[in-house]
């Protein structure tokens, strides 16, 4: 040192002072601290709220998310983790300093979000659902004491005190729950349900209020945006939605009941609907039972080709024989002297039928044969003593087999004949298939009377007419109905179908089952435009008197839910306020109140005009008259931490 010049140990001097700094430790540059109300510091005022807000886990869910940063901090710098903690607490704490609203407005926002999930799980328990409104309370006020203590025990690191606290202003709020989840549920009902109700109106193209009145009609009547459209379809083109229910129908008859356009509009669409009834149903049985035909047309026709059969009966006679009868008189004398009464003196006019004309002396010319017989055909058309036909049907078989051998070419005429003879019998019997009475075959004996007339015959070619001429018949019968009950359309549709089932089986067998279920669906439709006519004219004359009895002074009053107890007890009682509750939609619809663009709009709704925009209007306001899903439960986590929030 002391060989250095002095220019040497000041430079000496400087680089061990450098040194020794160099040995020192380093302190960490600490981090210029943001603004505690900038952006980013808002933001994190806002989820921590949210995260400490949820009740009872809150705490510890923002704990461990800060334990979490502060570990991982402390891991990639010189700093300790307590160091870090305690910076993240004063970082909090300022924050909250400088945004209280935020945080309290996150905490109450993580508190609702936090309770909604444990409201719907168990909404029993949150005082949710049926049952007594004081038991619910009670149920509700016991939940939010236990929920608000247990937060409390959490945040207060477990004072009694504040356990206390926090359990009676919880029970306090929870009390009022269910009354404050029913009115504030109730008011936003009514608001959701304006808001749907104007929006659906203008799709379905009807004034509002003329939309509610038929909206809660159609959902009174039972149907919705889906089964009302099918209603219709399956009831025909003439349907209209006034035709589907006693509410939609009360509703036609009131505005039928009052003057001006919905009145016309009511009324002509009836009018005109029931004008056109005999034209439908008889374009449908033209469908599906055939042309209308008269019995005494067909049978006269019948007759004329049997008589037609006469020149070939004279011709088959040419090659005809003598016949020996007297086997057949001793047959017919042997049954004459066992047989008593009429059967006995039937034999006996055949037996002498059997004689040269004013002679006892028996013929053996084949036409005698063929005559008696042809005489024995007409005894059995009339005859109803089973005995004498089983004499009848005897003799007339003997005399068969002799004809037979006597004029060989006899069966093939027979065979043609009898076939029209059969025809003709079947006309007769298919105007007794729609009867009530014992002469109406049953649905399984008509079956078996078609399958065997089909059937040929005898020496007959080719299938039987038979069941054609029982359709026929049939066929007749309807149209007679029809005829004589054109203004009747109820007792037609009764005639035709029948009490029961009998009718439409038989029409079936006939027809063809779907040609018969045709034919009773429009029938049934048929009938129930009738009664909506009549329901709706007779309900709207009913109203128009009442209306102008009470307004003259002359009207009887008010029978209420107390005068129909008094006539029939609970059930009168009820039945009367469920019928009070339908009058008094009826007499706001009749009143001055109500105007005719209203009226006028229900009107073309209940007879069916652009009954789709009505379909889209339906399905728009489908969940009106219900509460939105989550206004109990966030009414209840509101409350629920609105007694947390007092306690913290």
């Amino acid at each position: 040192m002391a060989e250095m010049t002095p220019e040497q140990q000041q430079a000496l001097a400087i680089a061990a002072a450098r040194l020794r700094l160099q040995r020192q430790p380093q302190q960490p540059q600490q981090p210029q601290s943001l603004p505690a109300d900038d952006a980013i510091s808002v933001a994190r005022t806002g989820v921590g709220g949210l995260l400490e807000g949820i009740p009872i886990v809150g705490p510890m869910i923002r704990g461990g998310t800060e334990r979490a940063a502060a570990a991982t901090l402390a891991a990639f710098s010189d700093e300790t983790y307590d160091q870090v903690m305690d910076r993240i607490h004063d970082a909090n704490r300022a924050e909250k300093e400088a945004n209280p609203k935020v945080d309290r407005g996150a905490q109450i926002a993580g508190a609702v979000a936090g309770t909604i999930p444990a409201v719907m799980a168990a909404p029993a328990a949150f005082g949710a659902g049926g049952g007594n409104l004081l038991l619910r309370s009670g149920i509700s006020g016991l939940t939010n004491a236990t929920i608000n203590g247990a937060d409390a025990a959490v945040r207060s690191g477990g004072d009694p005190e504040a356990i206390w606290h926090g359990m009676k202003v919880g029970g306090l709020f929870g009390l009022g729950g269910p009354v404050a989840g029913k009115v504030i549920g109730g008011v936003a009902r009514s608001l959701v349900d304006t808001v749907r109700t104007r929006a659906a109106a203008g799709m379905a193209g009807m004034d509002p209020e003329a939309f509610g009145y038929f909206r809660r009609a159609v959902a009174d009547d039972g149907l919705d945006a889906v089964t009302l459209p099918q209603r219709l379809q399956e009831m025909g083109p003439k349907a209209i939605p006034a035709d589907l229910g006693p509410n939609l129908q009360k509703q036609a008859g009131a505005l039928a009941a009052t003057p001006g356009p919905a009145q016309t509009t009511i009324r002509t669409t009836l009018a005109d609907r029931a004008a056109g009834a005999n034209a439908r149903i008889g374009q449908t049985i033209d469908e599906t039972a055939g042309r209308p035909v008269v019995p005494s047309e067909i049978q006269a026709d019948i007759a004329a080709n049997q008589n037609a059969h006469s020149p070939l009966y004279r011709e088959a006679f040419r090659e005809a024989t003598p016949y020996n009868t007297e086997p057949i008189a001793s047959a017919l004398e042997a049954d004459i002297s066992r047989l008593r009464g009429p059967a006995q003196a039937r034999l006996r006019q055949v037996r002498g039928m059997l004689n040269i004309a004013d002679s006892n002396v028996l013929s053996t010319d084949p036409n005698v044969m063929f005559q008696t017989r042809q005489a024995i055909d007409g005894l059995l058309k009339t005859e109803v003593d089973p005995k004498v036909i089983s004499a009848l049907v005897e003799a007339r078989q003997m005399l068969d087999d002799g004809l037979t051998r006597a004029v060989p070419r006899i069966k093939e005429v027979d065979a043609g004949y009898a076939e029209l003879a059969r025809q003709d019998e079947a006309v007769t019997r298919g105007q007794q298939v729609l009867d009530s009475g014992r002469t109406a075959p049953r649905p399984s004996e008509l079956a078996g009377e078609v399958e065997r007339g089909a059937q040929p015959q005898g020496m007959q070619i080719g299938p039987s007419a038979v069941p054609l001429r029982l359709s026929q018949g049939a066929r007749a019968e309807i149209d007679r109905i029809v005829g004589t009950n054109s203004n009747d359309i109820v007792a037609m549709n009764r005639l035709i179908k029948g009490e029961g089932d009998w009718n439409r089986a038989r029409l079936a067998t006939l027809f063809g089952p779907e040609k018969a279920e045709r034919l009773f669906k429009v029938l049934d439709n048929e009938s129930i435009y009738a009664d909506t006519a009549n329901t709706v004219t007779r309900n709207s004359e009913t109203a128009a008197r009442l209306a102008a009895q009470n307004e003259l002074g002359g009207g009887s009053g008010n029978f209420g839910v107390k005068e129909a107890f008094k006539a029939g007890g609970f059930l009168g009682a009820a039945r009367s306020a469920a019928i009070d509750k339908v009058d008094g939609i009826v007499k706001a619809l009749m009143s001055s109140n109500t105007g005719n663009a209203t009226r006028e709009s229900l009107a073309r709704a209940l007879v069916g005009e652009q009954r789709e925009k009505l379909v889209e209007g339906l399905i728009r306001a489908q969940g009106m008259g219900t509460t939105p899903s989550l206004v109990d439960p966030v009414v209840k986590a509101l409350l629920l931490n609105a007694g947390t929030a007092r306690t913290r």
